[in-house]
């Protein structure tokens, strides 16, 4: 624990084992471990965020540490954090109660668009402390999907339905396809590719739903068209390779500020599959393998550059 130039930090680290118990989850694999945390967030005694800080930190972050390791979260400001969630912590409470229906909704809505789909997803509720949405992880022996209530209702507010599919997506994709698993982890090729995929298929989960609700609500992906995508198209061939770093982040990072809109490599990978989907439907394009995949970004990279 330490005292940073914000407030009150903890760096999570050690093998504490998670104590705390999940309500039951209303489909197999999904834990829940938000009721456990409403109850130590609630009990925090009145004070400052430090002092409110100390407490969590006890009641809350010590217990379920495990899964925090699990998740690639480390270090939190708590100070900073409190001063966040505070204010949406009513919204974040309704979705919470909603998330684990809403879930097994769409894991069924799914199905019955993609029959083969995994029924038992290993899915995780918590809050994420403003590093995720939602992202997949290595968990007990299996790819989970951890769900950050948090950020959710931050930036998706309560309609969480279109990022549910979107990453449900992700994990089917690697379920049907483990060719696109690769030593060293993803190039930027193929994090275009994965997140056009992930687009694309959202739209056909979803039919009718509008543009910008498919790219979760940002508007500067769902306006992107040509002009941009000539732009991007052309400065992209000689850094397909790149698996971390400036290039990734330019393209794919959603904190990125710069010249293009973040995350362009989304609306990109979007038109590339758009391009290419037709007379395929959506398990067909889900299984496309890694090397049919690269040739195809890089064959309509260059048809959109020139």
């Amino acid at each position: 624990m330490a005292i940073g130039r914000r407030g009150f930090a903890v760096v999570l680290a050690g093998g504490a084992q998670a104590r705390a118990q999940a309500a039951p989850a209303s489909c197999a694999g999904h834990d829940d471990l938000m009721p456990a945390f409403w109850a130590a967030y609630d009990a925090l005694p009145p004070g400052d965020d430090i002092t409110r800080g100390r407490a969590l930190v006890a009641t809350w972050f010590t217990p379920m540490i495990d899964a925090y390791r699990a998740a690639r979260i480390g270090r939190v400001d708590l100070a900073r954090w409190l001063a966040v969630f505070d204010p949406v912590a009513a919204p974040a409470r309704r979705l919470s109660a909603a998330l684990p229906a809403l879930w097994c909704a769409r894991i069924t809505h799914f199905r019955g668009v993609l029959p083969d789909a995994a029924l038992d997803v290993p899915a995780l509720s918590f809050v994420s402390f403003l590093n995720f949405d939602a992202a997949t992880r290595p968990w007990r022996g299996r790819v989970g999907l951890f769900f950050g209530l948090d950020m959710m209702v931050l930036l998706h507010g309560e309609a969480v339905g279109p990022l549910l599919d979107h990453e449900r997506f992700h994990m089917y994709h690697h379920e049907v396809n483990p060719s696109l698993i690769l030593p060293g982890g993803d190039p930027l090729w193929l994090g275009i590719w994965k997140e056009g995929m992930a687009v694309h298929a959202t739209a056909v989960l979803n039919p009718g739903l509008p543009r910008r609700a498919i790219f979760l609500g940002d508007a500067a992906l769902a306006e992107a068209g040509p002009a941009l995508f000539r732009r991007i198209a052309a400065e992209l061939p000689d850094r397909l390779h790149e698996t971390t770093g400036e290039a990734r982040a330019r393209y794919l990072a959603h904190g990125y500020r710069g010249d293009i809109p973040a995350r362009s490599g989304y609306a990109l990978g979007a038109a590339i599959v758009d391009r290419i989907a037709q007379g395929r439907d959506l398990a067909a394009l889900a299984r496309i393998p890694a090397a049919e995949a690269q040739a195809l970004v890089r064959a309509q990279l260059a048809a959109m550059a020139r």
